[in-house]
């Protein structure tokens, strides 16, 4: 069962519903009420005759048992029978009524109620729905209100009353924040809201059935046009906060606040959640004409609620869609769901949809949205999405082996396959349009990013390559070099652009010239979503390649060793820029417990990272125990906690699409950095967690605090985590991992005559043993407290780093990201 706070505003609503249904139901028939209201039955719409294989699985069971069929033990109560259910508990006189079903009632009265006033007023669905239906449903409840008034009121559980659940607690709390509030654009949309009241509701228990009932009763499937227009407004509601959750991340990507794969990742995630809250009310759209005719009925209402005519002569004379609503439009998801629908009259089996330039215009994003009319807005998105949709056809029809996919390339291939539109997908497109005007000319610095980003890792990968020509090791396969060397081809393969190809392929196909407008990467500098995508793609590709040829090698923990010592003792002058920004990135990721400070313990903690166990350093141990461990050596412990939890997805397409609020909440908790301060005082600071707290009290808070939180307010806080993780994910820790091995062979250099000296020439046979000779700096510290070895380790070492210790850091500025110590960018 999902938290309350992360269920939608209609859920929790039909959960008010059902609770009342349940209890009247429950209640009047563990004291003798017999109805057929009460016999079980199936959902509304559910076939209960078997098909295909299902039903000869069916008969074989039958056959070859005797035991009777399981009954589906749920009850679907009639709104029409409340009535009579409420008649028959006030007759009897030994039955209390809880609080939690009076709360309960008036919450949805409150909420219905405002719903059926205001329609009346307006006069809205007048022609829709007949006087007998409208407000039929508050009717049948003040009804039942005033019933059970006549009883008396409990607030305590007694055998003649159903209690209150203690897990219902808060399933009825919406309350947004004031952070909210002020950066909600969408949200304050004149969308109507049923009541602050039902919105804000304090935190009541909802009535349960009785004790021992173990049948989940519903209360009868909504079907009329107002039950709709509730369920609309509601979602469009929850949606439009997600909505402007999004536009608050873009606006900070544009102002250079947050990375872009984090922006990307995070903003395919909202999109998901916003998915997962549609399908409470899809099922209801069949019913009332599908998506369009929905959300047409209700920008109808919206509009003559605002007091605009809906229908008026568009300036093209096209249709009579009053464009000046389009303020209103832009809220209710109407406009781009006519332009989503209009592209399922051009989808062709296997074919590419070209779009023609100009065809609709031309979108100039250096002109002022702000000052353009409803009519000029409209054909901005005309033409964004028109364009942007021949490119994401182009991957569906042509590009099969695509590396990533976004909640917008989802939904078109779903509407290429079903010729249907989904609502994810209209909501997919319109955050498309919002990016673009937050962004505007620069939408597309989001692919230059990724550009220069892939040109960066197709280099390193022969920097690799070059560097390890001659240098192999046994724990570093061959496999390994494959791997690398097809996560290479895959860069060059998007470089190449074979979306490109795709339609070029398509003009020579149709006999017709490739037009001269058609430029390269086009969809990429259109979707800084996809360019964020791609990014993470690859950046959680070459991480995990980085941090797999470290642990193989040693290179950066063993150098990090020698480094702490040298800092420790005082021998080294200056520091390492290179191997400081690591160490703060990875924090205690590499020692063994904590930081070794201590002849003694530089040693012990370096054979505990080879493999040594514990037990190597006592005088007490037992005879027979194993001096090293099983295990081997210990590699870097695993980082990105956040970030590897979409790796699936998004690097393997294996992973779940339909993530859940509850799914994201337990993501954020595994984050190691944490927000302080208040955005709307410019005061917030991301820092990480001192992971040396109690876990398990640290844990106990942080779950609690996401678990509690809506969507749009987990979606900030995903957000926080994955940019607190960019930096780790961007390290070249492969440049690192060369840089360590040069360093190691300038101390092996400089200090070869004196470990000659100290342990014969034997102490290093091979290049591949040179993490040794920091075992052996160390054990001559610690057998005779003789630190000429390690002055000297600290000469070699002072001199590399004056000349290649900012090597990583000049790679990161190279690829825009500057790093920042004690407030000053490193340069």
């Amino acid at each position: 069962m999902l938290p309350p706070s992360l269920v939608s505003t209609y859920q929790q609503y039909k959960n008010d519903t059902d609770s009342i249904a349940g209890w009247l139901a429950s209640t009047a028939k563990a004291t003798g009420y017999v109805s057929d209201p009460l016999t079980q039955q199936p959902p509304k719409g559910t076939s209960t005759r078997l098909k295909g294989k299902a039903r000869a699985e069916a008969k074989k069971m039958q056959a070859s048992s005797t035991s009777k069929p399981t009954a589906v033990n749920k009850y679907i109560i009639k709104i029409k029978d409340f009535i009579p259910l409420a008649e028959f508990i006030a007759s009897k006189h030994d039955i209390s009524i809880p609080n939690s079903l009076t709360t309960t009632l008036r919450r949805v009265i409150i909420a219905r109620g405002g719903f059926s006033n205001l329609l009346a007023e307006k006069g809205a669905i007048a022609d829709e729905i007949s006087e007998v239906n409208h407000g039929y449903f508050v009717g049948v409840l003040e009804k039942v209100q005033e019933i059970l008034k006549l009883k008396p009121q409990t607030n305590t559980t007694s055998t003649s009353s159903a209690g209150s659940s203690p897990t219902a607690s808060k399933d009825n709390s919406r309350a947004g924040t004031t952070d909210d509030e002020l950066s909600n654009k969408f949200a304050g949309l004149k969308v109507y809201e049923p009541s602050e009241d039902f919105l804000n509701a304090p935190d009541m228990e909802r009535p349960k059935v009785r004790e021992g009932d173990n049948v989940t009763y519903e209360a009868e499937p909504p079907s009329s046009l107002e039950d709709l227009y509730v369920a609309v407004t509601l979602l469009i509601n929850d949606i439009n906060k997600i909505r402007s959750r999004i536009e608050w991340i873009w606006t900070n990507y544009r102002d250079g606040f947050f990375e872009l794969a984090a922006c990307a990742v995070t903003t395919n995630t909202a999109i998901d959640l916003a998915r997962k809250l549609m399908e409470d009310v899809i099922p209801m759209f069949q019913d009332h004409g599908g998506l369009l005719a929905v959300l047409n009925q209700f920008h109808i209402a919206q509009a003559m609620m605002k007091g605009y005519e809906p229908f008026s002569h568009s300036p093209s004379g096209a249709d009579n869609f009053n464009y000046d609503t389009y303020d209103i439009a832009n809220g209710t998801y109407i406009l781009t769901c006519r332009i989503m629908d209009a592209f399922t009259r051009v989808v062709q089996p296997r074919a590419i949809p070209l779009y023609k330039e100009g065809m609709f215009g031309y979108y100039d994003p250096r002109s002022a949205r702000d000052s353009k009319s409803g009519y000029q807005k409209f054909e901005e998105d005309r033409v964004l999405l028109m364009s942007f949709f021949t490119e994401l056809m182009a991957v569906e029809r042509g590009v099969s082996d695509y590396p990533v996919e976004d909640e917008f390339l989802r939904g078109i291939k779903e509407l290429a396959k079903t010729k249907e539109v989904p609502f994810y997908l209209v909501f997919a497109a319109q955050i498309f349009l919002d990016i673009h005007y937050i962004l505007r000319g620069n939408a597309d610095r989001g692919f230059e990013t990724l550009q220069m980003n892939l040109h960066f890792l197709n280099r390193e990968i022969e920097e690799h390559f070059e560097f390890h020509k001659d240098l192999k090791i046994d724990n570093w396969p061959t496999s390994h070099n494959q791997m690398i060397r097809y996560l290479q081809a895959k860069i060059q393969y998007i470089l190449g652009d074979p979306i490109y190809k795709a339609k070029t392929q398509a003009y020579h196909e149709l006999r017709e010239p490739v037009p001269a407008s058609m430029e390269p990467n086009r969809m990429l500098k259109m979707s800084p979503v996809l360019s964020g995508l791609l990014l993470y793609h690859f950046r959680s590709s070459t991480w995990e390649i980085g941090i797999r040829l470290a642990d193989a090698w040693g290179s950066i923990t063993y150098s990090l060793h020698l480094y702490n010592a040298l800092q420790s003792e005082k021998l080294l002058p200056n520091c390492w820029p290179d191997m400081d920004l690591v160490w703060a990135v990875l924090g205690d990721k590499f020692f063994v417990g904590d930081t070794p400070k201590t002849p003694e313990n530089y040693f012990k903690k370096f054979s505990l990272q080879m493999g040594a166990t514990a037990a190597a350093f006592t005088g007490k141990r037992r005879k027979n125990t194993a001096l090293t461990s099983r295990s081997g050596p210990r590699g870097i412990k695993d980082g990105i906690p956040v970030s590897s939890m979409f790796m699936n997805r998004y690097r393997h397409g294996t992973g779940q699409v339909d993530w859940t609020a509850e799914h994201i909440a337990k993501i954020v908790d595994l984050s190691l950095w944490e927000t302080e301060g208040l955005e709307e005082e410019g005061t917030v600071i991301l820092g990480q967690v001192d992971t040396k707290k109690p876990k398990r009290q640290s844990k106990s808070i942080k779950a609690n605090k996401f678990s509690e939180m809506p969507p749009e307010q987990l979606i900030r806080a995903l957000m926080f985590a994955l940019q607190g993780e960019a930096l780790e994910l961007a390290l070249p820790y492969t440049a690192m991992h060369r840089e360590c091995w040069s360093l190691l062979r300038a101390v092996r250099k400089h200090c070869d005559p004196l470990l000659r000296q100290m342990f014969t020439s034997k102490y290093m046979e091979r290049e591949t043993e040179l993490p040794f000779v920091v075992g052996w700096i160390f054990t001559a510290l610690w057998e005779g407290q003789d630190t000429k070895l390690l002055g000297d380790a600290g000469v070699a070492v002072a001199e590399f780093i004056q000349s290649n210790g900012n090597t990583v850091l000049d790679l990161l500025k190279s690829i825009g990201v500057p790093v920042v110590f004690g407030g000053e960018e490193i340069v």
